[in-house]
């Protein structure tokens, strides 16, 4: 998951990665994660990209 704020120190935007979020999450929780971010941060939350890799096996 890719999360990209907006601040003072980043007018353009910085993104945080956070590796192994569970596939299955709710709205409610997006939003508490890029709220704590936010609070973290003191920048403001502008989007979220999921990222989705796939594992693939060769023989």
């Amino acid at each position: 998951m890719q999360v990209t704020m907006v601040g003072d120190q980043h007018p353009k935007g910085v993104n945080h990665l956070f590796n192994n979020v569970s596939q299955q999450f709710s709205n409610d929780q997006l939003t508490s994660l890029t709220q704590a971010v936010a609070l973290l941060t003191n920048e403001k939350c502008v989007g979220v990209n999921v990222i989705v890799t796939d594992h693939v096996t060769l023989d």
